[in-house]
């Protein structure tokens, strides 16, 4: 009988209870390789509109993936005040002790490109009978690639 070796990203889908596909490995190596959080459009482009000339995947699959990436804490979900959602790969070592992926993300207002930032959020200023759901921190201002222009 032959075996296989996993790979690093069906070995990450797996530990998170995710069964690796063909797509769900394409939207998390995509995803990973980016250094800003992506929007549905630009994944749009890449996945579905490629997609409807292969007729490899259609929207709702590509949906329900995101969803079930967002759901177990692979990906999350980033509102920087602009109105369009944009998502970027999850970090472990962020999480809290609710779960909670506790880190801030800067938003550039010259170029539109919104990064995770590795520093953790301190959950000490918190009082002890809060229990976080959600955090969203957001800074805006010119990032270092536009600075230098």
């Amino acid at each position: 009988m032959k075996s296989f070796a996993m790979t690093t990203t069906e070995k990450i889908l797996f530990a998170k209870g995710i069964r690796p596909t063909v797509m769900r490995l394409k939207i998390y190596k995509y995803l990973k390789r980016k250094t800003y959080a992506v929007t549905l459009k630009e994944m749009h482009k890449v996945f579905i509109a490629k997609s409807q000339k292969n007729k490899t995947a259609n929207r709702t699959t590509f949906y329900r993936n995101l969803k079930t990436f967002d759901d177990k804490g692979l990906i999350h979900q980033i509102n920087d005040g602009t109105g369009v959602a944009k998502f970027a790969i999850s970090d472990d070592n962020a999480k809290g002790k609710y779960g909670t992926d506790l880190h801030m993300h800067f938003h550039c207002t010259n170029c539109g490109e919104t990064i995770c930032l590795p520093n953790k959020i301190s959950e000490e200023s918190l009082p002890g009978d809060y229990e976080v759901s959600d955090v969203n921190v957001v800074l805006k201002g010119i990032c270092e690639k536009c600075r230098g222009k």
